[in-house]
């Protein structure tokens, strides 16, 4: 026992080891090394600037914002909470390629305009008249509703776009998708923008860039006091959020299905002008992205959402080669593909750099822990790639023949999201830098920006102004005269080819070198989104409305040159641009060692189990106080319950306490992949209370795309009936499973082996899914004589048995107008079981069937309620919540 306690000692202490934080006005931003002290000065003096545009808007000030930088994960992206305080968490400081709008000067800046609007607006909890909101110390109280999905991340959006330079308003891929929809007749419903577990295309892009553009469209026409006083009415509800539309309505005496009306027909009339100057697309060969031509010309490997897929030219004999999605995809022989990519790591998501062989689909990672994105290959077998990192400055590096070097260190603020090479190895970058993005070559250790300016390119109508009607009473705003060139694809040795924005949608431009001419190769309707090159051809995907089709493309040919910037829209709300060299204001900053003890003091409680029977009739309850720290690395709990029916205990009373480091006893908290934890005082255990101390470990992790997890806890406890004994259990459990909104497999399998106490025992098989999404099968086999640790949900306690399901789904997809409720399907799960009780000698079967509506409560709860029957040497049912 000492051994156990002194280890879980060490793991907290290492566990919190090295956190710093630096702390302004309103703002603390924690870090977890001390290279990243600067980058977080940087962040808090950018959050600051940001909170002194946003608070005006919301009226909220409560609390300082804690913004915690996150650097085992690679993946460029962030995301906010008020559970348990405001807090930001900041991924990747950049991108890699071209995933979001680049034009702004800082693009963590704009990352925290966007995040921190989340948090202004989930803390407004205002109420028509001024009401205050109602406050019982739970611990989920901080938070105001949660609006519709395209409400909560178009506003946010929105403020990115009016904000800064950039944003995903007017952004290139936002009018190519709203076009490619529009024209296939697929554009989502007000439901379907609403529903957060909206998954058909274009799934999450729906509430970010159609939101976006719809709530902007709201601001223009209504103002900004429309957006409050709607989020006022919405506040009313007690215990359910009401509709918003009918929120929207009451607060601005119009409906929101008109609203959405109105503006759909403005996107169409706008939709139709590009549909005017776009030229014929080509016949599509195969559906996907990022396609690439081998050597030879013959064959296309392409990305699709099931992975990489390899074909002929012409489409014909698609194969997939790996469940895998690259950041770019190139042939780096005949026989071999040459990527980076995102994967799980311990508790992270790294990069590195793969080969694909092309004829058995063998995957062989070649760098290990170089955070390297945006892989290409060079001539003889070298493999180029990015670094980019918080805390340090870009960098170019390359593999040749085991061995990494790096070749190159680019200069402060300059940040590199494309990289190609020629086929006599020179070497082609996007550079985003004060705003804009530049293509350019790296010539004896310095670049040399090729179309540097925008491109004389006129589009065929004008983009949304986040400045326009009531948009211009929120204060000064940006230019909208950046832009952006990506994806640079070598054509030869002589040319290069690159994808440009300023023709409102992204289309394909060819470079000469050295003369430098640039032309125009498309004028499409849903924009460009890959393309490569073979003496003289071009192959392309474009945007479409039910994903990316790629075709040959008929080049335009059409001669463009640079043009100067130009004035922008906007009256003198919105004149001002951001110069290329921004800094926040400066602000005093203190930076010390960061200590966990003051942010762990408890946040809000919640009950945690409740029971109750009407013969003989009682009522069973049980209160839990929660606290985290800011790190997310301490947590605890704290519980009180009642319950008659438990033995051992006068009046059914107990109270324990869990904590736990690194193990996640919080609602909130992480679980690494070796955590402690430990359970004190007396709680219910077998229908009766134990008095005790339990230590344990818990791990959750992943190696690539499986994952893991364990959990075992075992120490000395104490009952009335009892005396004392020994408490044990735990388990382990390992797949590569998907699990759906609502927790139901959707693919990969599964498999773990539990113990607990009363010699219960069991192996919670696998699990397999075919037929597309429509049809899984999961089995279980365990016994013993108590109530084991379940392994997922649910849980089986006879001597032994074995339980199978075979699950199917139909999709009804029935909603209200706005999607506050909805049935997005029905699940059939009939399932057969046997058993064997060796006390007994007998041999026990049944059958079951079980019907599930999975349905969606105020936009955002997936909610499974079914009901199950079956025969087991009698009928009958049961109401269940969940799936198996």
């Amino acid at each position: 026992m000492k051994r156990l306690v002194l280890l879980g000692w060490m793991l907290t202490v290492a566990l919190g080891a090295g956190w710093g934080q630096v702390t302004s006005e309103r703002v603390r931003v924690l870090y977890p090394r001390p290279e990243l002290a600067a980058y977080a000065e940087r962040v808090a003096r950018e959050a600051e600037a940001a909170l002194d545009l946003l608070e005006p808007l919301f009226g909220v000030r409560e609390g300082p914002v804690v913004l915690r930088i996150n650097d085992t994960v690679d993946v460029f992206n962030a995301y906010a909470t008020t559970v348990p305080r405001r807090t930001v968490e900041l991924l990747a400081p950049v991108p890699a390629g071209a995933v979001v709008d680049l034009r702004s000067p800082s693009v963590s800046y704009l990352l925290l305009v966007h995040e921190l609007t989340h948090t202004r607006q989930l803390s407004f909890r205002e109420r028509p008249g001024g009401q205050p909101p109602l406050r019982l110390g739970l611990a989920t109280e901080l938070s105001a509703p949660m609006p519709p999905a395209w409400f909560v991340e178009g506003l946010a959006t929105f403020m990115e776009s009016r904000f800064t330079p950039g944003g995903r308003l007017d952004w290139a891929f936002t009018q190519g998708l709203i076009n490619a929809l529009l024209e296939e007749d697929r554009f989502p419903d007000l439901a379907e923008m609403s529903l957060y577990t909206y998954r058909d295309w274009p799934s999450g892009l729906t509430r970010y860039l159609l939101g976006v553009r719809f709530v902007q469209d709201l601001i223009e026409r209504r103002g900004w006091d429309a957006v409050l006083n709607a989020l006022r009415e919405y506040n009313t509800g007690l215990v359910a959020p009401p509709l918003f539309a009918e929120a929207w309505r009451r607060a601005n005496g119009r409906a929101l299905a008109d609203e959405w009306h109105d503006w759909v027909e403005r996107e169409r009339r706008r939709t139709a002008a590009y549909a005017e100057a776009a030229l014929p697309r080509g016949e599509t060969v195969v559906s996907g992205r990022d396609p690439v031509l081998s050597p030879d010309g013959r064959r296309l490997a392409f990305v699709r959402r099931s992975g990489v897929w390899v074909a002929a030219r012409d489409g014909s004999g698609a194969r997939r080669l790996a469940p895998v999605h690259p950041q770019r995809l190139w042939w780096g022989d005949e026989s071999t593909l040459i990527y980076s990519r995102y994967f799980r790591e311990g508790d992270g998501v790294a990069s590195d750099v793969f080969a694909l062989d092309v004829a058995t689909g063998r995957e062989t990672r070649l760098t290990r822990g170089r955070h390297a994105r945006l892989a290409a290959p060079g001539p003889e077998g070298c493999v180029y790639f990015v670094r980019d990192r918080a805390g340090e400055a870009a960098a170019l590096g390359r593999l040749c023949a085991g061995r990494v070097e790096e070749v190159w260190r680019a200069p402060g603020g300059e940040h590199l999201v494309g990289l190609a090479l020629s086929p006599g190895g020179r070497v082609a970058l996007a550079v985003a830098h004060g705003g804009v993005v530049d293509v350019a070559l790296l010539e004896g250790g310095r670049l040399r920006y090729l179309a540097a300016g925008p491109l004389d390119v006129v589009p065929p109508a004008r983009a949304p102004d986040p400045c326009a009607g009531g948009g211009a009473e929120l204060g000064t705003g940006y230019r909208r005269d950046r832009y952006q060139h990506l994806q640079p694809t070598w054509d030869g040795d002589g040319a290069l080819l690159f994808l440009g924005d300023e023709g409102g949608v992204f289309d394909l431009y060819r470079m000469e070198m050295p003369e430098g001419r640039v032309t125009r190769l498309s004028a499409t309707l849903g924009g460009i989104v890959g393309a490569a090159a073979h003496q003289g051809a071009y192959v392309v995907a474009e945007l479409r409305g039910q994903g990316y089709g790629i075709y040959p493309l008929a080049p335009l040919g059409e001669p463009v040159r640079a043009a100067a910037p130009d004035a922008g829209p906007g009256g003198e709300a919105c004149s001002e641009t951001m110069p290329a060299n921004w800094r926040a204001p400066e602000r005093p900053l203190e930076r010390a060692p960061y200590r966990p003890w003051s942010s762990l003091k408890p946040y809000g409680w919640l009950p945690t189990n409740f029971s109750v029977a009407a013969n003989p009739p009682y009522l069973g309850l049980e209160l839990s106080v929660y606290g985290l720290d800011d790190s997310r690395v301490y947590s605890y709990r704290a519980a009180l319950g009642y319950d008659p029916t438990l033995a051992g205990t006068s009046y059914g009373a107990y109270a324990y306490v869990e904590a736990g480091a690194g193990a996640g006893v919080d609602l909130v908290g992480r679980t690494a992949p070796l955590g402690f934890t430990l359970r004190g005082g007396a709680w219910p255990s077998r229908g009766e209370v134990v008095f005790g101390v339990v230590p344990g470990l818990a791990s959750t992790g992943f190696w690539d795309r499986w994952n893991w997890r364990a959990r075992f806890e075992a120490g000395p406890v104490w009952s009335a009936a009892a005396g004392w004994r020994l408490s044990y259990g735990g388990f382990v459990r390992a797949g590569r499973e998907g699990r759906d909104a609502w927790g139901y497999l959707t693919g990969g399998g599964y498999g773990g082996v539990y113990g607990g106490p009363g010699s219960v025992w069991g192996l919670a098989g696998a699990a397999w899914k075919w037929g597309g999404r429509d049809l899984a099968l999961e089995a279980r086999f365990a016994g013993g004589t108590g109530t084991p640790v379940p392994v997922g949900a649910g849980a089986v306690g006879d001597a032994a048995a074995l339980e199978a399901r075979l699950r199917y789904w139909t999709l009804p997809r029935w909603r209200t107008p706005d999607g506050w409720l909805a049935l997005e399907r029905l699940t059939l799960a009939p399932g057969v079981h046997g058993r064997y009780d060796p006390a007994a000698g007998a041999l026990g079967y049944g059958a079951d069937l079980g019907i599930y509506a999975d349905t969606v409560l105020f936009y955002m709860v997936p909610l499974p309620l079914g009901v199950r029957a079956g025969w087991d040497g009698g009928w009958w049912w049961r109401l269940e919540l969940g799936p198996w």
